[in-house]
């Protein structure tokens, strides 16, 4: 069974960018992703750097005339477990939260994805920036 929930201390809303910050490198630990194996990205070239694509992004837009909104939101931050009876490989688990982000957010959002196999349970935890929505 598949269960997406939103970190309860933030809701799943990041409001600034120490929270962006603080998030993907929660979710890209190494330690936490095979070393980097287990991470993926849409409209970011490379994850380990998607805390500064996606600031880029925010720029951008302001460039274009956008102005910050009040309590703007810098990404959300979701996780979707899986229980160990599923008898899914991390791999399995990765490819799951990819098509559920692109299903879900389509093809003008930025993600992260991570899949974490620290714990008994293998789960996907990833910020996103919808491009629609920026600033």
């Amino acid at each position: 069974m598949t269960v997406i929930n939103m970190p309860n201390k933030s809701k799943g809303t990041l409001h600034s960018k120490q929270g962006l910050s603080s998030a993907l490198k929660y979710i890209i630990d190494p330690q936490k992703t095979n070393n980097g194996e287990l991470v993926s990205g849409q409209n970011i070239n490379v994850p380990s750097n998607a805390y500064d694509e996606m600031l880029l992004t925010r720029e951008m837009a302001i460039l274009s005339g956008k102005k910050p909104r009040e309590n703007e939101i810098f990404g959300y931050h979701f996780t979707q477990s899986f229980s160990p009876e599923d008898n899914l490989t991390p791999e399995q688990v990765h490819e799951i939260g990819l098509k559920t982000m692109k299903a879900y957010l389509g093809e003008s959002a930025e993600f992260v994805i991570a899949t974490h196999t620290d714990k008994e349970h293998l789960h996907n935890v990833r910020p996103d920036r919808v491009l629609s929505q920026v600033v």
